[in-house]
């Protein structure tokens, strides 16, 4: 199941609250598992590297050759199953978590244990219930392209089919505006507290679109978010790019970038407007996006609105090396021009502070934009 799972099996905590194990659906088909749909066959593929992407792969954590592998994207059925709300994780009637090749991880990052030690689950009642969540999905960047692209899955597999999605009943207001704002018709929605085990006749169950570290999905999954959430804001189908955004994180509590009142006076010379993503719902998000032209900021969550924009240019601050391939595979997936530096001697959470000097040859001699006549006031 992967070094990491056996990691954590071997763990003493792990085993005073007795974390069952876990079982791949692949290899359940016919004893765990049922109604096992392949939505897409595994493949290898290719990112279509450019020369500055080549750069970012060889310093990057992941896929340096360019290509990654993408396992099979299917939905199954999981009869008289265990689900725990908050994570999403589901449980055979003998306790043993179904995963596929990218779920292994949901159980590590969970540290308290003792939620998957069931006393008391739920009942509930028929047969229509499924779950998009993960144990990562209160951050951002991985509900939209972890979480949500399920959604179409589902929906793929199950025209017109009543589906139940088994949501916590504390998701934050712009992931609860998201999800209403993508369901399907025939949808619903049911909250429950995050740390409540259920029971039910059969739970649907749709796999990960991406591979690990990487928000590469087929296009049909972003085509189905993006027109989806468009048509529910009456926003045009195509984008319209005429905004140069800067997109601070003064409000999170990492990945700040220490010297960021110079760096914001320098980018309001190339035209850029600084904004703060907390400051603003999920409506106003989309739209920022969906007008945005060139997007600078640091390596972080807000990323995760880069499929409400077209193909724009991106410009990001890595607090690190070797950086993550999360958004750049993302943005490579959308069509979108990934531009960066990386830090060589911050970690991964670390406040960091940039070179304003290589933050400007990069938009001027990498990115081709050119500093802006200042606006003659009235």
């Amino acid at each position: 199941m992967g070094r990491l799972w056996r990691i954590i099996q071997n763990t003493s905590l792990l085993r005073s609250w007795r974390i069952y194990d876990a079982v791949e659906a692949e290899k359940e088909v016919g004893r765990s598992v049922e109604n096992f749909q392949i939505l897409w066959p595994a493949q290898r593929v290719s990112l279509e590297p450019t020369e500055n992407d080549r750069k970012f792969l060889k310093i990057s954590k992941y896929f340096n050759d360019g290509f990654y592998s993408r396992p099979n994207i299917f939905v199954c059925e999981v009869p008289h199953a265990y689900c725990h709300i908050g994570t999403g994780l589901v449980c055979t009637p003998d306790f043993k978590a179904i995963s596929d090749s990218q779920m292994e991880y949901r159980l590590a990052y969970n540290h308290n244990f003792k939620w998957f030690k069931p006393k008391r689950p739920q009942r509930l009642a028929g047969s229509h219930y499924a779950t998009i969540h993960n144990v990562f999905s209160p951050y951002w960047l991985h509900w939209l392209f972890d979480c949500l692209p399920r959604i179409y899955s589902l929906y793929k597999a199950y025209p017109g089919q009543r589906i139940v999605l088994l949501v916590p009943d504390e998701m934050g207001r712009s992931w609860h505006d998201s999800l209403a704002s993508l369901l399907p018709p025939n949808f619903e929605i049911q909250r429950l507290p995050a740390n409540k085990w259920v029971q039910v006749d059969r739970i649907l169950l749709p796999s990960y679109a991406a591979a690990r570290a990487n928000g590469h999905i087929p296009v049909e999954y972003y085509e189905f978010m993006r027109q989806t959430v468009f048509a529910r804001f009456s926003l045009p189908p195509q984008n319209e790019p005429r905004e140069r955004i800067y997109v601070s994180r003064a409000l999170t509590t990492h990945c700040r970038i220490l010297n960021e009142e110079q760096l914001i006076e320098l980018l309001s010379r190339y035209g850029f407007k600084s904004v703060i993503l907390e400051k603003l719902d999920f409506r106003k998000q989309v739209e920022l996006f969906h007008r945005a032209e060139v997007v600078v900021s640091p390596y972080g969550s807000s990323w995760g609105n880069l499929v409400w924009a077209g193909k724009i240019k991106i410009f990001i601050l890595y607090p690190d090396r070797p950086p993550e391939t999360h958004v750049f595979t993302y943005a490579k997936g959308l069509g979108q021009e990934h531009f960066f530096l990386a830090e060589r001697e911050a970690s991964a959470w670390s406040d960091f502070t940039v070179d304003l000097g290589e933050v400007e040859n990069v938009l001027m001699n990498e990115m081709g934009l050119r500093p802006v006549a200042p606006e003659k006031s009235a």
